[in-house]
């Protein structure tokens, strides 16, 4: 358990980080590449964490392999680990995350910044529902 729960410290600590600028307005957004750089960061970190716990749950309990990132929280999902409602949230950051690592040029701002305005605590969500519905229950 200790790898989820470090994983679960990483993904908190970058939310953390990503709330100091969730008042940011998409103009001064747009405007300051500085902070552009460290919301795209802490995000895509935020997110691979999130990745990095499913993988290390599917890989514990035995669970079917998933073809791509976006699998791995659909056979959370299918195994009651994840409600619909994270999966919703996680499918579309799993793309997210590839457009920032491989596909640097092609970052969509509006996204950016609808993560940070409207989808920080969705991480807070999926991290309630690991420590729910899977850490309690090997514990």
């Amino acid at each position: 358990m200790e790898a989820i729960k470090s994983k679960i410290s990483v993904v908190q600590e970058r939310v953390r980080r990503l709330s100091g600028f969730s008042e940011i307005s998409f103009e001064s957004y747009l405007k300051d590449y500085t902070t552009k750089d460290v919301v795209e960061r802490n995000i895509e970190v935020a997110i691979q964490a999130c990745i990095d716990i499913a993988r290390i749950i599917i890989k514990r309990e035995g669970l079917r392999e998933p073809e791509d990132n976006k699998g791995v929280f659909v056979v959370l999902a299918e195994n009651g680990i994840i409600s619909g409602d994270s999966l919703r949230f996680l499918i579309p950051m799993a793309g997210t995350r590839n457009v920032l690592v491989h596909g640097y040029d092609k970052v969509n701002d509006t996204i950016i910044i609808g993560v940070l305005h409207k989808h920080l605590n969705d991480f807070y969500t999926f991290l309630r529902e690991i420590e729910e519905r899977y850490i309690e229950k090997k514990q």
